[in-house]
């Protein structure tokens, strides 16, 4: 009888256990900000270090603005795993990378990570980042609830990060000068900022109402509520403290400093890149090393662009 126990439990361990890795995903969650600058799009993670002037606690102090898809901090969930991860581009380039890889990993339009990731904390941070522009930024982009990745050579972080600059965003439904629109996104959010004389204004309108001339209602500009909608926007995607992490980071250029940049004279407008449209900027893959978990890449990527 004993015997006839054992072996159930061992099945019952042995069918839990498939059952369980039939049932885990790994999940990246990525943001990140396609910004203008001198007509020039780049998506990276983070603007430059912040203005010296600053609102009061309220208002994040940190965020400047730049000329790329300012966001790719990419962060991941779920069991625990060794693989590569892959961030490629056929519209463009890929540079600024954290961590480094060797030559052999990286080219001009992709690099690939070979890690590991585990529950573990990490007691101790790299004291060298390396050269990316949003070094001053890891701080805060380690206080975020996800896996932690090691290398083999002693590395080890919260989050992976590069930065691409598209050729062509004719792709986005949305971009600055735009006189038509395509019906498909009529309806997308968006927030238009701007500075008057007597302060600063937002509204939370659509992109119809910003190509076509809808009658918008302006509100002084909030930190609370431009927060608030950005966390709408992130339903089903990224956490809240993702969300946290990106406006962390970007505050203090949506309310103020993007206004010291001349292509931002007449506004700014920002949206969330439809998600069938996101590969246009970059792919990501994600290959275990032994059990071949699903993946799912959940992207959340804001146009923050001049009106």
């Amino acid at each position: 009888m004993k015997n006839v126990l054992l072996a159930v439990l061992i099945l019952s361990a042995i069918a839990y256990s498939e059952a369980e890795r039939e049932l885990a995903h790994i999940q990246v969650h990525e943001w990140g900000v396609l910004t203008w600058s001198a007509d020039d799009p780049v998506f990276s993670a983070a603007p430059g270090t912040p203005s010296q002037e600053s609102f009061p606690p309220t208002y994040s102090t940190h965020g400047e603005g730049g000329m790329l898809l300012r966001a790719p901090v990419l962060y991941f969930h779920g069991p625990a795993f060794s693989g590569t991860v892959t961030v490629k581009t056929n519209n463009g380039s890929i540079f600024d990378i954290y961590p480094s890889v060797s030559d052999e990993d990286s080219h001009y339009n992709h690099c690939t990570w070979r890690v590991d990731f585990s529950h573990s904390d990490i007691e101790e941070y790299p004291d060298f980042q390396g050269m990316a522009p949003g070094e001053w930024n890891y701080n805060l982009w380690r206080e975020v609830y996800a896996l932690s990745i090691s290398r083999t050579d002693g590395w080890n972080d919260k989050f992976l990060y590069y930065e691409t600059a598209p050729e062509t965003t004719d792709f986005l439904p949305y971009t600055p000068g735009m006189e038509s629109l395509c019906e498909e996104y009529m309806d997308v959010e968006a927030l238009l900022i701007k500075e008057r004389s007597d302060g600063v204004f937002y509204s939370h309108c659509t992109l119809r109402d910003i190509v076509y001339g809808g009658d918008m209602e302006y509100t002084d500009i909030s930190p609370d509520d431009i927060l608030g909608v950005l966390y709408n926007w992130s339903v089903d995607l990224i956490e809240i403290d993702e969300v946290d992490a990106l406006w962390n980071t970007w505050s203090a250029w949506v309310l103020r400093d993007h206004m010291n940049e001349p292509a931002y004279g007449n506004g700014l407008v920002m949206y969330m890149i439809p998600a069938e449209l996101t590969e246009k900027l970059s792919t990501i893959s994600v290959i275990p090393d032994g059990p071949r978990y699903p993946v799912d890449v959940l992207r959340y990527l804001i146009v923050a662009m001049p009106l």
